[in-house]
């Protein structure tokens, strides 16, 4: 079997680029849009049609509709409650919920949040290195652009037309990512308030209950005394999209484990000291 190139990607997921540049276009964040069409690709993956749907009504209220939709979903995932089983958890996702026969409400998706992370980061982490990414689709534009032109010359010539020459990026076979990135890409820096630190099972345990198996390892501040106690660390996530998932388009967020509260914004080495 033919490996795709990654121009036969990129054309296949023409209309989740399109949603994607739309987004940003009216106004949402890169980083938000791509977790949005994200969840949208991993709901048609379970059989809600949301994709076929926007392809049938290109109207931008109703992406922005569904847009909502998916971060209340994504919201949902990333809590540490269950929503109620009244207005909050029916009545929040009404529009995807009409794209299914079964009842579909919040609490699916906080029932099976690990399972729904793990599908989003798959895409993210997949396909979606290409989607979102700018410079191939800048590439790819230009190459069209070109391509077109050279068919219009020949066809008022009535020659064949000679088609310029894919550019190598985007003639390579698309082969998904085996090995992790680096450790820094997929960190992030944490801190604890004076006095209140947390243990390390108790981070990994928070994350990994939440969303499965997404922690690779916690490091923390090395104290000088056995009485002094960490106020900083560092988590490392199996995967890179974690971290826009836990972020979303923030500079920092806040997460309250076992009564006390931790603070994480993206790690970077320059200013970050462990």
């Amino acid at each position: 079997m033919a490996v795709p190139s990654v121009r036969d990607v990129l054309a296949f997921h023409k209309l989740d680029r399109g949603m994607y540049e739309k987004l940003v276009a009216l106004g949402t964040t890169p980083e938000v849009s791509r977790n949005v069409v994200a969840v949208f690709m991993w709901l048609e993956l379970i059989g809600v049609d949301v994709i076929d749907y926007i392809r049938c009504n290109p109207d931008h209220y109703i992406l922005l509709r569904l847009a909502a939709e998916a971060e209340s979903i994504l919201d949902c995932v990333r809590r540490d409650t269950p929503p109620s089983d009244g207005a909050e958890s029916s009545l929040a996702i009404p529009l995807t919920a009409s794209l299914v026969n079964e009842p579909l409400n919040l609490r699916f998706f906080y029932c099976h949040r690990d399972v729904a992370v793990r599908g989003i980061t798959q895409i993210l982490d997949g396909v979606g290195t290409l989607i979102f990414d700018d410079y191939l689709h800048a590439l790819l534009a230009e190459y069209e652009a070109e391509a077109q032109a050279a068919e219009a010359d020949a066809q008022r010539r009535r020659a064949k037309a000679v088609l310029p020459l894919l550019p190598r990026e985007l003639a390579r076979p698309y082969l998904p990512r085996v090995s992790p990135t680096p450790d820094d890409s997929r960190s992030m820096f944490i801190t604890f308030s004076k006095g209140f630190p947390l243990k390390r099972e108790d981070i990994v345990e928070y994350f990994t209950e939440k969303w499965g198996d997404c922690v690779e390892r916690v490091m923390m501040e090395k104290t000088t005394t056995s009485a002094a106690m960490p106020t900083y660390g560092r988590i490392v996530f199996t995967s890179e999209s974690f971290i826009g998932l836990v972020l979303n388009g923030k500079q920092l967020v806040k997460f309250t484990i076992k009564g006390r509260q931790l603070w994480a914004r993206k790690y970077e080495q320059r200013t970050n000291p462990i």
